[in-house]
């Protein structure tokens, strides 16, 4: 078996689905998969997520009078090196077991590698400081922390470089193209030496 929460985040990038959660559930099924400690949130009547600790579940509607229609979650990976483990939600650490601090994705890329699940490089507004990578089949994207801002000092619990900051879904191929029309491609391999460079 995979150690640790190593497997959880494979299932999560192979399936495109949080304990089998989709993201275009309803808030409904989503918490009868994950339980019912969240906090809601809304920016207006069309809008609105539930913070599972780690995971986060996203909902648009047209009107008040429409239902919720499940429109992608993310997983908020970065939150661990300044929380732990205790972010996630107790019902992935009931069936995952013990998060680490940090997710390397040289790691998880590999292992995924090794199940025939492949990741595609895939460009990002938030590049050079981040890299993104995709799964097409479940339309899972993996966003890699691979810089420091020059006007940040580094704080105990900071993310490191070639740390895994957010896991998504769903991005569609349509959505991947159009980044890159726009950004042009992008290839991660350019910036493993920097992810070397820290443990």
């Amino acid at each position: 078996m995979t150690p640790h929460s190593l497997a959880f985040y494979m299932d999560v990038v192979a399936s495109g689905t949080v304990l089998g959660a989709n993201p275009t559930d309803s808030p409904d099924r989503v918490t009868a998969m994950l339980g019912s400690d969240f906090a809601e949130n809304s920016l207006d009547d069309h809008s609105m997520w539930r913070d599972y600790g780690m995971a986060e579940f996203f909902w648009i509607r047209e009107t008040p009078d429409h239902p919720w229609e499940g429109h992608h979650f993310t997983l908020q990976v970065h939150r661990l090196s300044h929380w732990g483990g205790s972010i996630v939600n107790r019902a992935i650490r009931d069936q995952y077991g013990r998060f680490d601090r940090h997710l390397r994705f040289d790691k998880l890329e590999r292992l995924l590698g090794k199940r025939g699940i492949p990741l595609e490089d895939a460009p990002d507004v938030n590049a050079p400081t981040f890299t993104r990578h995709w799964q097409p089949v479940s339309r899972v994207s993996v966003m890699v922390f691979r810089a420091h801002e020059e006007w940040r000092q580094r704080r105990r619990g900071d993310d490191r470089i070639g740390d895994v900051y957010t896991i998504q879904s769903s991005v569609s191929a349509e959505g991947v193209a159009r980044d890159r029309e726009r950004y042009g491609r992008q290839d991660s391999r350019e910036l493993s030496g920097r992810s070397s460079s820290e443990p």
